[in-house]
């Protein structure tokens, strides 16, 4: 697995986008893929690693961080 497999929307194993989501935000929860059941780990753990590489991209990119901020409202 490359390092940044883990910021794909696509499944490493079966190359799926749809995933099942936990009912409850708990920490336990786990993000499975609903074609081959591969574990993406807890759901925590998978937002705070996309909000990290989103923040990155938007650095890059120059844009503001709070959207609401930069439309005025």
């Amino acid at each position: 697995m490359k390092a940044n497999d883990h910021f794909r929307s696509e499944c490493p194993e079966c190359n799926s986008r749809l995933k099942r989501l936990p009912a409850t935000r708990r920490d336990k929860s786990h993000v499975y893929c609903m074609d081959c059941g591969h574990d993406f780990g807890r759901y925590a753990f998978l937002i705070e690693r996309y909000r990290h590489e989103l923040e990155t991209l938007e650095l890059r990119l120059n844009t503001p961080l709070n959207t609401q901020t930069a439309s005025g409202q």
